[in-house]
């Protein structure tokens, strides 16, 4: 009798074997279920739940299908012959919630709308930032007015749309709008974005592809210079700009203030020029005085109505000398220092870049656009582009900015 029968008496040679292949199988199940307990546990790891830093809440508002779309481009004059051609898509339009700081860096709830094609396929984003509005219901994230059949019309041709209220409108109608404050402007849209890409994560309805343009007009022009530069310096490695277009901003505050302060006669928009000044007097905590900037009898309506109560209209006479000439003469170093703050011209963007303007505006003069482009080339900038609309005005140049604008991006 061998030793294994003597220690497993009853056992037979085959008996053994089968019993340990039986135990070979038993830690190879074993070896398996560990290894695939790992690998959950890895995955749970990887895939963590989505949860939004920016979104706060989303809320479907609209739908436009693409014959209303159509009959959009009745209520509009001076698009290309033939753009209807471009209109593909019915839309949902849905406004969005989002967390952005104030002009004191202090957290705060903005909004805006979002529209977007019905389509599955990945689509290209546009930023489109808004012009001056001075009523609650114009701000995008309501979408009622006419203002925004722009957007609905870039969209149905193939393009999701974020429109930021900015400041002082929707969720943050509680704040003064920080009117033509380029810090603040840019954050908001910026901040717009991040939460546009944490609600694409979040829906089924449509997605965005790697293509990201900016655009805007008028302050909406002035709020995407300020958008692209600060995401070419300050978030290069977030966001990856396609191309912009900026129309009619002041983006040469400084020299802006020099030209109102030495003009002689009527500026039929001096209105929204006081809204500046009140808006910068205010958020750099210079809180100087009225009595500082205006000059009786016009200091007392405005104290009483506010910068939109009527008022002179010849900066000669409306301005204080000692304001005039602390700009002019360069002694009022603090506010000067403000309005270098909120420059937007003298910088070198990277992006494909489009300044349209009208030669003959006389609410944002040409020169903020043809600065622009001087300071821009002599920093090196060689995607920059100056598109002059002769003798168009700040109105009559708009369909040109629109028409240009969609040419400019269809060729990225």
């Amino acid at each position: 009798m061998t030793k294994q029968q003597n220690e497993f008496p009853g056992l037979n040679r085959t008996t053994v074997s089968s019993l340990q292949v039986s135990g070979i199988f038993y830690r190879i199940r074993l070896l398996l279920l560990f290894i695939i307990f790992l690998f959950a546990c890895e995955k749970d790891q990887d895939d963590p739940v989505f949860e939004p830093q920016y979104l706060v809440e989303s809320e479907h508002i609209a739908e436009f299908t693409s014959d209303e779309i159509l009959n959009m481009l009745d209520n509009i004059e001076g698009l290309p012959p033939g753009f209807s051609l471009f209109l593909r898509y019915d839309i949902s339009v849905y406004r969005i919630v989002y967390e952005t700081v104030d002009t004191e860096n202090k957290p705060v709830l903005a909004s805006g709308a979002v529209v977007v094609p019905r389509e599955q396929d990945p689509l290209p984003l546009i930023s489109f930032q808004h012009g001056t509005i001075t009523k609650e219901e114009d701000a995008p994230s309501y979408f009622s007015s006419v203002e925004y059949h722009t957007a609905a019309i870039y969209s149905s041709a193939g393009y999701i749309i974020a429109l930021p209220d900015y400041l002082g409108y929707g969720s943050s109608k509680h704040l003064d709008h920080p009117y033509e404050h380029g810090h603040s402007l840019a954050t908001a849209a910026r901040d717009m974005l991040r939460a546009f890409r944490e609600f694409d994560k979040t829906n089924q309805e449509f997605t965005a592809n790697n293509n990201l343009f900016l655009t805007g007009y008028s302050q909406g022009g002035y709020a995407t210079m300020a958008l692209l530069k600060l995401l070419e310096e300050k978030h290069s490695d977030e966001f990856m700009v396609t191309a912009a277009t900026a129309g009619a901003g002041a983006y040469n505050k400084s020299e802006f203030a020099r030209h109102i302060l030495e003009w002689n006669g009527e500026l039929v928009h001096m209105n929204n020029f006081l809204w500046v000044l009140e808006t910068y007097n205010r958020v750099y905590n210079l809180n100087r005085p009225l009595n500082y900037f205006y000059n009786e009898p016009y200091l007392e309506n405005i104290e009483a109505g506010g910068v939109f109560e009527n008022t002179e209209l010849n900066p000669q006479n409306l301005f204080t000398d000692t304001f005039r000439e602390g700009i002019l003469k360069g002694t009022d170093s603090d506010f000067i220092e403000v309005l270098a703050n909120n420059d937007n011209y003298n910088w070198k963007p990277f992006s494909p870049l489009q300044l349209y303007h009208g030669t003959d505006d006389d609410f944002v003069f040409y020169f903020n656009s043809e600065t622009a482009m001087e300071a821009m080339s002599d920093l090196g900038a060689n995607q920059v582009e100056l598109i002059p609309v002769e003798g168009g005005d700040h109105y009559t140049t708009v369909m040109d900015f629109l028409s240009g604008t969609f040419l400019f991006f269809t060729q990225f």
